[in-house]
């Protein structure tokens, strides 16, 4: 049974890494090893991380390693990953996000499942709990699951994996195909650095898995995460974009077509969200982004898969430069959709205020009859 580093990242998150850590400890095996990065925690994370350590949270014969940075580190997990992957010493690594919680019997299934076969990574399932709603769902790539050949061959399966969400808590890794690629997480003022993480390893893995089991709960809509973001940091995927295809063979249009649909698919929900004041900045790094897609892919194979989505047309006025039309545009929809809402609220309004009338009157005709009534009794 191969050993795992699990390295655990954290960030002032005080109210979920009990959670986190019970789970953690109730799949560790002698022998596994757990590195905690604290990347500068300003709450009470760090000393209810010491607290567990300390009492009966890991079982003795598990290496447990401490580290607490201090302050906090720009960008996002990309400092604290690399150094949770230099301090790992195990055969497999597996990243915990400090807020989620592993599935204990999914995940001693998946990790029997990867013992018996010889891989570079294997990815794995998840479900996302909505915290704002208290609800469980299936992660949007979920469809994906249905059509994986296991027998095909590895640039299938390739294809397969880059296509999968990009997170990297939900895939074990064989260390020494870590080692031997120098893969690490690109370290910088930017955030969302698992994309370019998973990009790595997808490219350069010669064996690649899937264990389609949720082996872990990945906590959503809570304050204070990356995901929420609205501003220009949501154009750090440009900055990831120009990385990964640097990396890719050029003769590789497979390849580049997936890149293509990876970055239109993150614009999609990126647009829902970006703030006005960031909408300059972003639109000139996607217009530049998009203009780096070989015309030939853009106009035959993307043009027929991705024509019918929502946001093909907005990618082609990007394409063309029109930042500024489409920054009125946007201007525009917004205002539409405010003008809409209010339009709601004073529907809302105004059929309130006609029920009110109606009970007021029919509150009258009642006072009324019961006075008539009275005299008539004298």
């Amino acid at each position: 049974m191969s050993k795992i580093s699990f390295i655990i990242t954290t960030y002032n998150i005080e109210n979920y890494i009990l959670k986190c850590l019970k789970s953690v400890s109730m799949i560790v095996r002698p022998g596994d090893q757990i590195i905690l990065v604290d990347d500068g925690s300003t709450d009470a994370t760090e000393a209810i991380i010491r607290e567990f350590s300390e009492g009966t949270g890991f079982i003795d014969d598990v290496e447990v390693n401490h580290i607490f940075l201090g302050t906090n580190t720009y960008g996002g997990v990309g400092i604290g990953g690399n150094i949770g992957l230099r301090e790992a010493s195990r055969d497999t690594v597996f990243f915990v996000d400090g807020d989620d919680w592993l599935d204990v019997n999914a995940f001693r299934e998946a990790r029997s499942y990867w013992s018996l076969h010889e891989l570079d990574i294997m990815i794995a399932n998840y479900k996302e709990y909505d915290q704002k709603n208290d609800i469980f769902k299936k992660p949007s790539d979920s469809q994906r699951w249905n059509n994986i050949n296991h027998s095909a061959n590895l640039e299938e399966l390739r294809q397969v994996a880059v296509s999968f969400i990009a997170v990297p808590w939900r895939k074990f890794y064989r260390r020494e195909f870590l080692l031997e690629n120098e893969i690490l997480f690109p370290e910088g003022d930017f955030f969302f650095e698992d994309n370019p993480f998973h990009w790595d390893v997808c490219l350069y893995a010669n064996s690649i898995g899937f264990f389609d089991k949720a082996i872990c709960y990945h906590r959503i809509n809570r304050p204070g995460q990356t995901m929420t973001s609205t501003g220009v940091e949501l154009a750090a995927f440009f900055i990831h974009f120009d990385t990964i295809m640097n990396k890719i063979d050029k003769n590789r249009r497979d390849l580049k077509m997936s890149l293509s649909r990876w970055l239109l698919g993150n614009m999609t929900w990126q647009l829902d969200r970006i703030s006005e004041s960031a909408l300059y900045i972003y639109f000139s790094q996607a217009s530049r982004a998009l203009q780096q897609i070989e015309s030939s892919i853009w106009k035959e194979e993307l043009a027929t898969t991705e024509s019918s989505k929502r946001i093909w047309t907005t990618a082609n006025r990007l394409r063309d430069g029109d930042i500024w039309g489409l920054i009125d545009q946007w201007k525009l929809d917004k205002m539409r959709i405010a003008m809409t809402e209010a339009r709601g609220v004073f529907s809302d309004a105004l059929r309130t205020a006609r029920e009110n009338k109606k009970m007021l009157q029919g509150a009258n005709a009642a006072l009324l009859f019961e006075a008539i009534a009275s005299r008539k009794e004298i």
